[in-house]
């Protein structure tokens, strides 16, 4: 009797030691929590400056400074709301769809569809595509949004300064246009880059009857093939945030 139950008592102890043993092993197996991805920072834009949508003055400047350009079609929408209601954010906003849109065709033609008029889209559309797709060297240059950055020569690789700082200004002499096509006010803005001989380039906006935002109607000297980056320097285009 005592040798049956000393042998039922070890029976115990050794399913026990087999049990804490598929415990830890099983512990062991779990691989460990991962630590939580950081959200993505959120988009800081301000504007220093005014221009009256209604009433034309030559030449008044107005400055945009924003801390990076939008990664997503969902982040721009959050850029447009920020910025859509002002003539110069139409302009701003183009600049960040024309960037999107070099790093992402898809995502960026949508953000294009949302700030350009549907008679302007297609002519962007089909000028970015010789100037970010295709794969000329000659011709390439992914660096053309970086042009309108302050900060940034064809001395430098188009490197601005952070945070993004873009300057516009009412024509100096064309005054704001009734577009019967449009259904607005065409207001006739320049904005300033570093990639031309002449640095104030032209970019027109409206905001339609009914709509929530202004939208760019005309913009070709926007998307001109700016100067190469200068032989004279050692430095390259890093890209934009």
């Amino acid at each position: 009797m005592k040798r049956t139950f000393l042998l039922f008592t070890a029976l115990i102890a050794l399913a026990a030691c087999g049990g804490n043993a598929q415990q830890e092993a099983a512990s062991e197996a779990q691989p460990e929590p991962m630590a939580a991805m950081s959200a993505p920072s959120a988009l800081n834009i301000s504007i220093k400056g005014s221009i009256d949508h209604t009433n034309y003055k030559g030449g008044v400047e107005s400055e945009i400074t924003f801390s990076h350009f939008p990664k997503s079609v969902k982040e721009f929408e959050e850029a447009l709301q920020q910025l859509g209601g002002e003539p110069q954010g139409a302009v701003v906003l183009q600049l960040m769809a024309m960037e999107l849109y070099r790093n992402n065709q898809p995502e960026g033609e949508k953000c294009l569809e949302m700030i350009n008029t549907p008679t302007n889209k297609p002519s962007v559309i089909s000028r970015l595509k010789e100037l970010f797709v295709r794969k000329d060297p000659g011709y390439n240059r992914p660096y053309l949004v970086a042009t309108f950055m302050q900060g940034s020569s064809p001395m430098n690789g188009y490197n601005p300064t952070k945070p993004y700082k873009v300057r516009v200004r009412t024509h100096p002499v064309n005054p704001y246009q009734k577009s019967q096509m449009l259904k607005g006010w065409v207001l006739e803005l320049q904005v300033q880059s570093s990639g031309y001989d002449t640095q104030w380039r032209g970019c027109s906006v409206v905001k339609t009857k009914g709509d929530t935002h202004y939208r760019v109607s005309n913009c070709p000297s926007m998307y001109i093939q700016c100067k190469e980056i200068s032989w004279e320097t050692d430095d390259e285009f890093k890209g934009l945030d």
